[in-house]
């Protein structure tokens, strides 16, 4: 079984970064055979479709997939090869990270149809359960549909909410940090069934 997760998180060791260890710890304790291909997306330099069609011309049309050749170019064929992909970003601006956003377009623009992988999202968001709610719910659940549509399988969702890490450091502005002061640290997170809550 080969699972490839796809992390759209800046920043090395911190709340998406946990939640994936966590995730592969849990499959080693199921699957210990498990072959878990963690994909950094910014480490790699790329773009999202650029519209070229070339995708789309005829003769590829066997197996559709993206013809821009760059760094990412081998690793959307490994997740097209996949049992299984976890798409992990932290929420900003209320959806996932440019560069998942990017990678994902590239990746299911061509249409290419594998027989259908099994599909899930962590979310990590410095949010309150009634902000997830109110304003992130209708964007994410956007963006699950998406996957659901193009891998044929509902997708499963895990979240973290309150997840804002900071160094509490004299350098960041004072009004920066002083509203962030009270939510420094805490985690909270669950699994579920849309619409989706942080307990």
């Amino acid at each position: 079984m080969k699972i490839v997760i796809l992390n759209g998180g800046p920043r090395k060791g911190k709340n998406t970064d946990q939640m994936i260890d966590s995730l592969v710890e849990g499959i080693k304790s199921v699957s210990p055979d498990a072959e878990i291909q963690h994909i950094r997306l910014y480490d790699y330099l790329f773009t999202g479709c650029k519209s070229c069609f070339a995708c789309q011309l005829t003769a590829k049309r066997n197996y559709p997939v993206c013809q821009i050749k760059d760094s990412v170019s081998g690793l959307i064929n490994d997740t097209l090869n996949a049992d299984g992909i976890v798409f992990a970003s932290p929420v900003y601006y209320m959806n996932v990270t440019a560069q998942l956003r990017a990678f994902t377009e590239r990746l299911m623009y061509p249409g290419a149809r594998p027989s259908p992988i099994p599909t899930a999202v962590i979310y990590t968001m410095n949010a309150t359960e009634e902000q997830e709610e109110q304003f992130m719910s209708p964007m994410l659940q956007a963006f699950e549909m998406y996957l659901e549509g193009c891998f044929g399988v509902k997708t499963l969702v895990v979240q973290s909410c309150n997840t804002f890490q900071y160094n509490d450091k004299p350098v960041y502005n004072e009004g920066f940090r002083s509203s962030v002061e009270a939510k420094k640290g805490t985690q909270r997170g669950t699994v579920p069934d849309r619409p989706a809550k942080c307990l």
